[in-house]
């Protein structure tokens, strides 16, 4: 017998172990009912010999009426729920009526002539079980109907789970899973949602001759809605991209695809540049969004806010173009407002004085260990409290110009985040973020 056989068998055994059991103690739960009613009734009579007959009456009564009512609650009475009420009613009632009738019949059987000459005990206890019959088909039938609701919302809710599981994954297939190899580049990022899919984005597009785009962006709001939303948005930047439309061109037609088929309470904080990795020139438009910071290698701090409005406000948005220039050695850093407005029990916010320490402490890292170190500081300060925003986080490192000085201790060649699938949605039970995902990367510990 094979292991699947044996386990099936096993399971059948267990499913008749467990109805037999059932079985005997509502049969005992019955007998005791009846017990209890035949028993009261003789306690009435003061203890008439001829009454003691009818406890065993009561007692085949009581189990008639409450495996009729098991029967109807269980096979019939589900027939009745299509129906309208003023009829599903009275055929459960009689259903219920016909179980009482056939207790009757059966009690009357084990002992007639107790009923023959005590007609009026007889009538007593029929009636005090039919009474309980009723109260025990309408515990019975409301027991079913609500064992039956829970197992369907069970059963909807996996459907859910599974569902937005699928949602996310397609969400984190829409992230990168390679960076652009470039040299003098160290660039790490990470997503982890507050739900099962969010509505934070970030992204690395190589346009060509050297420049990439890197873009980081937040929707209003959280779940399905939002991540649906910020995939059209990412999309259509991706396609402008590699168009090469300058950036405050490309924020403005993305203003107006938002304003024109979203709400007017949903708006988007969207941060695009470009950064040309032969120069260091970075031309960006910051629309809303969290000033990104230039941590320079002497530890100063440039932040850039230059852009205009969030995206969906207003179809006649303008945007301004910001410039700066990055060397060997400057950090470029983008966030979203998740990671500084994280809060612990006490709702405390994690903050931007905290989030800048971390960086300036950690500035001669990694790309990866920086935002690992990020990651658990958060978490850290938690301290427990429910994740409420989606966290997003991207960074920039730049190295030597020719690729070859490369960033102290980095775990991972410049330009290359390596990572797994599982990357993107955050971080495994270690609490080390894996980053995103590449083609080749970890893919061993997704599973």
């Amino acid at each position: 017998m094979s292991r699947v056989q044996r386990g099936n068998s096993a399971q059948i055994q267990k499913a008749r172990t467990f109805g037999a059991r059932t079985v005997w103690l509502w049969t005992l739960a019955n007998s005791l009912a009846g017990l209890a009613v035949g028993g009261a009734i003789h306690l009435f009579v003061q203890g008439d010999i001829s009454a003691r007959g009818l406890i065993p009456m009561s007692i085949v009564f009581a189990n008639v009426v409450g495996f009729a009512a098991v029967l109807t609650a269980k096979f019939v009475l589900p027939k009745y729920s299509g129906l309208p009420v003023f009829l599903r009613i009275p055929l459960a009632g009689l259903t219920l009526v016909a179980g009482g009738v056939l207790g009757s019949g059966l009690a009357i059987l084990v002992n007639p002539l107790v009923v023959l000459y005590q007609l009026r005990l007889g009538l007593m206890v029929l009636t005090v079980n039919g009474v309980l019959a009723l109260a025990v088909g309408l515990v019975t039938y409301t027991y079913e109907q609500m064992r039956t609701q829970i197992e369907r919302d069970a059963s909807e809710r996996g459907k859910l789970e599974y569902e937005m599981n699928i949602a996310r994954d397609i969400q984190m297939e829409l992230l990168p899973k390679t960076f652009p190899k470039l040299p003098g580049l160290d660039m790490y990022a990470f997503t982890v949602p507050a739900r099962h899919v969010g509505g934070d984005c970030y992204d690395v597009i190589d346009i060509g001759d050297g420049k990439l785009a890197i873009t980081i962006g937040d929707v209003s709001g959280k779940g399905t809605p939002a991540a649906i939303l910020m995939a059209n948005v990412q999309a259509a930047v991706r396609a402008l991209s590699e168009s090469n439309v300058p950036a405050a061109e490309l924020i403005t037609r993305v203003n107006k695809l938002v304003h024109g088929y979203t709400e007017d309470s949903v708006f988007i904080t969207f941060f695009y540049s470009v950064l040309d990795t032969r120069t260091g020139e970075l031309v960006y438009v910051n629309a809303g969004h969290n000033p990104p910071c230039i941590l320079r290698r002497d530890g100063s701090r440039d932040y850039l806010d230059r852009g205009g409005l969030v995206v969906g406000v207003m179809s006649g948005s303008e945007y301004d173009e910001g410039r700066a220039l990055l060397h060997a050695g400057d950090d470029l850093v983008l966030y979203t407002d998740g990671v500084t407005e994280a809060e612990n029990t006490e709702d405390e916010m994690f903050g931007e004085e905290r989030l800048e320490q971390l960086l300036v402490e950690h500035r001669h890292a990694s790309a990866r260990e920086i935002e690992e170190q990020v990651y658990s500081s958060i978490k850290d300060f938690a301290a427990g409290a429910p994740q409420t925003d989606d966290l997003t986080m991207v960074i920039v490192k730049m190295t030597a110009g020719d690729g070859t000085e490369e960033t102290i201790d980095a775990p991972d060649p410049p330009g290359l985040a390596n990572g797994g699938p599982p990357a993107a949605r955050g971080a495994p039970a270690t609490g080390a973020l894996w980053g995103p995902a590449t083609a080749e990367g970890r893919t061993e510990l997704a599973n």
